[in-house]
């Protein structure tokens, strides 16, 4: 079968979570049941129909049952071309994607906490608003170039850009910081203010730490909160769908809206 043919006999949903894996890179069954709104058993229909058409690779291992550790899938090379021909996008823009059976387990878990975190805030956004995955934004050049994990618009045209930690030491964290800070005052994002920087780190300690070592850091600069908000939240905040998990360097102990 060419992949015109398959293309074409691709149902709606299919193409729609062909596209998801796009944008997520790895998911399982439950976590995109989440992003789409609908039961779990459905998305595992619709993703194994497009393991059996050769598209999308599954990855379970039997230990995992101990751990009740879920299945993953991601599009393989040939789900890679034909997704692109199913969004219509040119070869650079799914380029990345052609590796993800080179990815380490590390990326896989990071793709799949990523996933929690966009279903989790996208539940307390205003109506009509986009979340944008890293692969979706890799090809525009205003963001940092240590790309954010997710880019937030809001229709009222607020912006926030988030950057997912749990895993990094804090000297990392705060690396990653400064170099946004210095993307934020090198004039490249096009916009009349910078997007909110938000952090997710992997506990409430860490987030502490960022926070306080952050307002000192914003002390040294001259830069006041309402100039560059910067926020942060624990990973444990998005286990379920809250609408204030985030804490600002001023406030580190007050939990707030992303966007007030």
């Amino acid at each position: 079968m060419s992949s015109d043919e398959s293309n074409q006999k691709l149902t709606g949903q299919q193409q729609r979570i062909l596209k998801l894996l796009f944008k997520f890179r790895f998911v399982s069954a439950g976590l995109l049941a989440m992003v789409m709104g609908i039961r779990r058993e459905g998305v595992y229909q619709v993703l194994e129909q497009l393991v059996s058409k050769g598209l999308v690779t599954k990855v379970y291992k039997e230990r995992w049952r101990i751990d009740r550790k879920p299945a993953y899938y991601y599009l393989n090379k040939s789900g890679v071309t034909i997704t692109r021909k199913v969004m219509d996008v040119k070869e650079s823009v799914v380029h990345a994607l052609y590796k993800n059976d080179e990815m380490t387990n590390d990326f896989v878990e990071h793709s799949l906490k990523l996933i929690q975190c966009y279903v989790s805030i996208m539940q307390h956004l205003p109506k009509g608003s986009d979340i944008f995955s890293k692969t979706e934004i890799s090809r525009f050049k205003q963001f940092p170039k240590n790309r954010p994990d997710l880019y937030i618009r809001t229709p009222e045209g607020k912006e926030a850009i988030v950057v997912i930690v749990d895993d990094k030491p804090l000297y990392i964290v705060r690396k990653r910081l400064d170099e946004i800070i210095t993307h934020s005052e090198d004039g490249e994002w096009g916009g009349d203010n910078y997007p909110t920087i938000c952090f997710i780190l992997k506990d409430h300690s860490a987030k502490y730490s960022f926070l306080y070592t952050t307002e000192k850091k914003l002390e040294s600069v001259g830069l006041e909160d309402d100039e560059l908000p910067i926020r942060a939240a624990s990973i444990e905040s998005f286990d379920k769908p809250t609408a204030t998990p985030w804490s600002s360097p001023l406030k580190p102990k007050e939990y707030a809206r992303l966007f007030t």
